[in-house]
């Protein structure tokens, strides 16, 4: 039987090209990642420790957001354009590996591996953990229209790590009062650092889920050392225990031994049959009392809808980027900055945490819809930005951003990325289209 397609969707590329108002900004998954996200919590069952995955196959993309623009929503090639092959999964023993190679127009960087992995195993008595090498995107947190501390529309970080991406309880008597638990510890390297050149950056991430309802996860990154910076052991342990602040202990500017973001988020079921949720993240660019300060916030929330043909899901956000205002005490130039790591909080120059950057206010809503044949996500925003904004002009912020993609047959899929965005300085568009064959 054929599929029918639902009009509304084939409307939204035209729409998106011939659009004359002001639209607006996401940062977050990409939108497979964000149809297998609402397809896991359909089934109540949430992970923010696993690793987001291309699907296999081979990718050809056209237009795209140029460097310059801040990636609101991930596409399929970061760039303008590219061509992206994704192996498939292959396995022998406890070891798994698969192989991601791609080439993206008007990079720094052209040639990548992400989507590459090399996975061990443990099978220890904790649960289903492994040892793992790979350039893989992370989103840590519960927004769908971005993260304060690990946002999936960032460039994948090379890295080494362990992880336990299954939220699941314990069989060991030392770690089953926990209850369901998963975690991620990574180290890895940032791209196009120059001041200092190769920082390391580190990561740390636990989720908890408490009860069916309750979702809390803990979450810490680090950049630390580079090219001429103390990269002695002592400087690691200082950074780990946090003892990195300038004036303590005898911690200088030239010795500090790096740049850190800690915090929590919380997402809390309100109503399971319609799925209705809850969500905050506060994450702190400082440290008192061992504790995170002059904190960020994320607040939102979601309920998915049944439809006659697919499922949809409706969420609404919002986000501050300046530190400290929601305690009545803003820290301009803080947020995603730093004095030694004169790139900031970025890789490839894109920041890794909320994809506005420091420094600005956003309010976004938006809908995801996916059937058998059919996947979109749409997202509108407005917002401002501060006088010391990272990567914005200070005043309103207004924009758009949709995906939109369809299974021609059993082995290609056809999709668009699309936006436009505005400040006071400039307006912005980017549209990218892309097909994907399985064959290869």
């Amino acid at each position: 039987m054929p599929r029918r397609h639902p009009r509304a969707l084939l409307l939204l590329p035209p729409l998106l090209l011939g659009a004359a108002a002001a639209l607006p900004l996401h940062a977050g998954p990409a939108l497979d990642d964000a149809v297998a996200r609402d397809e896991v919590l359909e089934r109540a069952a949430w992970s923010t420790v696993a690793p987001l995955a291309p699907p296999p196959g081979l990718v050809f993309a056209g237009g795209g957001a140029r460097p310059v623009t801040p990636p609101l929503i991930a596409d399929r090639l970061a760039g303008r354009g590219g061509v992206h092959w994704q192996s498939r999964t292959f396995v022998h023993g406890a070891w798994r590996w698969q192989a991601g190679l791609g080439w993206r127009n008007g990079r720094e960087n052209s040639f990548g591996l992400e989507g590459s992995a090399l996975v061990y195993d443990l099978g220890d008595a904790a649960g289903p953990s492994e040892l793992y090498a790979s350039v893989q995107r992370r989103h840590w947190g519960p927004g769908w229209a971005g993260s304060l501390i690990l946002d999936g529309a960032a460039p994948a970080v090379p890295a080494v790590g362990w992880r336990r991406p299954v939220v699941q309880q314990s069989e060991s008597p030392w770690l089953s009062w926990l209850g369901p638990w998963g975690a991620d510890i990574f180290v890895g390297r940032l791209q196009e650092h120059w001041q200092p050149a190769r920082p390391t950056f580190i990561g740390m991430r636990a989720q908890l889920s408490p009860s069916d309802r309750l979702d809390v996860g803990l979450a810490r990154t680090m950049q630390w050392g580079g090219r001429g910076r103390d990269e002695s052991s002592s400087s690691l342990i200082n950074a780990l225990i946090g003892n990195d602040n300038v004036g303590f202990d005898g911690i200088t500017a030239a010795n500090e031994p790096g740049n850190q973001l800690a915090g929590i988020d919380v997402r809390w079921v309100a109503d399971p049959v319609r799925q209705t949720s809850f969500y905050l993240q506060v994450v702190g660019e400082d440290e008192a009392g061992h504790l995170p300060s002059r904190n960020m916030l994320l607040i939102g929330a979601d309920t998915r809808v049944p439809t006659a043909r697919g499922q949809l899901r409706f969420f609404a956000e919002f986000a501050d980027l300046l530190c400290g205002r929601i305690a009545d005490d803003p820290r301009p130039m803080a947020a995603y900055r730093h004095s030694v790591f004169a790139q900031g909080y970025t890789q490839e120059g894109f920041s890794l945490g909320h994809a506005v950057g420091g420094d600005s206010r956003l309010a976004s809503a938006g809908w995801l819809y996916r059937t058998d044949g059919w996947q979109a996500m749409f997202i509108a925003s407005v917002g401002d930005a501060e006088p010391s904004a990272q990567f914005l002009a200070r005043g309103r912020i207004l924009g758009l951003n949709a995906s939109l993609q369809t299974r021609l047959d059993s082995m290609t899929q056809l999709g668009v990325n699309a936006g436009w965005w505005s400040d006071r300085a400039r307006r912005r568009q980017a549209l990218q289209i892309w097909v994907r064959s399985a064959v290869f």
